[in-house]
């Protein structure tokens, strides 16, 4: 414990800095979205709210998250700058690329291949998730009993960036699609960096990890921070919207950390890390089947989510968003419990037990999460809307 409050007060201080200055950039994105019109203008169908709002908040947390990353290599904290610089460049990259989709719009083609471009080049840069092809393995090895499947490094490397490229891309779009409520993504992004930064803690603590700690802790402390500033902004009613230029930075962020995770090719890091960003996960996949079913692309915007479900039960947007944060708490829960339990004969830690029942807890919460969905009838495909008359 006491190493544990050791690493805290350490990494702390990059936490109060993207929270001061998201709480205090946040105001002067305001008058910049209304003195600009970057507004999100209600239509009633997929933006519900009731009037305009502002829509820059996401470079407020864009430039709260990078001071932090900054601090940390000016004060010394982080010396990895070869790693850190990269990753920090990456995500203003598809922050600014959010950005101009919110304020001009931007071809879903274009923006896929663009934010494509940004995360392959940084994945490169930096060597994040070069081993995740082999967390893999590893990981099916031990589950399956099996003698020890592995690839060369000209062939694991290579299928690692594109594996790596699509964790943090679809953790982007993850993170986007929960960008549906007031204080929705803000705050269980928060709760998912808290998850990681535990995660990422225990690793530093125990000295599993050879390297990538203090990157690993500073990008989680320095997004939960940055989330929690924007909240009291953003929580119903929201006076302002951090749109793609805030979800899709949360959602890079997160997708790196769980690369980032895969760092020494255990799988049950990587398996843990998933379990903490569960929810946005189990959301899209939810949202994406219920539009199959209703045979309607699956890219398709719509009101299937799970929290739009919930609204459309009763409950009110702040219910709504207090039961997700729950959900992400559980899910973040069992995520780090999936890495902290050691068991083994006699008690010892034996990481092949350990991966073994990780992966098969991990299937099982995936099991019941759909069954549930299921039962209580979440997965129905949403009703066709009525076609209004023409004359309103």
């Amino acid at each position: 414990m006491t190493a544990f409050l050791q690493v805290l007060k350490t990494y702390q201080f990059f936490c109060v800095i993207a929270f001061v200055a998201t709480v205090f950039l946040t105001p002067l994105a305001i008058r910049l979205a209304h003195r600009y019109g970057v507004l999100d203008i209600p239509d009633q169908k997929l933006k519900p709210h009731a009037r305009p709002i502002p829509y820059l908040g996401g470079t407020a947390i864009c430039a709260a998250w990078a001071s932090a990353l900054l601090a940390a290599l000016a004060s010394g904290v982080v010396t990895d700058w070869r790693t850190l610089l990269p990753l920090l460049l990456g995500g203003v990259g598809m922050s600014i690329l959010g950005l101009i989709d919110d304020a001009r719009g931007v071809p879903p083609k274009i923006r896929l291949l663009v934010g494509a471009i940004i995360v392959t080049a940084t994945i490169l840069a930096t060597g994040a998730g070069f081993r995740i092809v082999d967390s893999l393995l590893v990981g099916a090895n031990k589950v399956l009993g099996g003698g020890g499947l592995a690839l060369p490094p000209f062939v694991s490397v290579p299928l690692s960036v594109l594996v790596g490229v699509f964790i943090v891309l679809g953790a982007c779009n993850s993170s986007n699609l929960m960008d549906g409520l007031d204080g929705l993504c803000s705050g269980v992004t928060a709760i998912i960096s808290s998850g990681f930064f535990l995660l990422a803690a225990h690793l530093a603590v125990w000295g599993y990890s050879a390297t990538g700690d203090p990157i690993r802790l500073v990008l989680a402390i320095a997004m939960l921070g940055a989330a929690l500033g924007f909240l009291p902004w953003n929580f119903n009613p929201a006076k302002i919207f951090m749109g793609d230029a805030g979800s899709v930075l949360l959602g890079y962020n997160c997708g790196i950390l769980i690369l980032l995770f895969a760092e020494q090719g255990l799988f049950r890091w990587v398996i843990g890390a998933l379990m903490i960003f569960a929810l946005p996960v189990f959301d899209t996949a939810l949202a994406m089947f219920r539009r199959w079913r209703a045979g309607r692309s699956i890219f398709e915007g719509d009101r299937s989510h799970f929290y739009d479900q919930l609204v459309q039960r009763g409950l009110t947007v702040r219910r709504t968003v207090l039961v997700c944060y729950a959900l992400t708490t559980l899910y973040a829960g069992i995520g780090l419990l999936l890495t902290w339990v050691r068991i083994g004969p006699g008690g010892e830690p034996s990481p092949v037990l350990r991966t073994y029942y990780a992966v098969f807890f991990y299937l099982g919460i995936c099991v019941v999460t759909a069954l549930v969905a299921w039962n209580a009838g979440l997965t129905h495909p949403e009703e066709p809307r009525r076609k209004k008359d023409a004359t309103g």
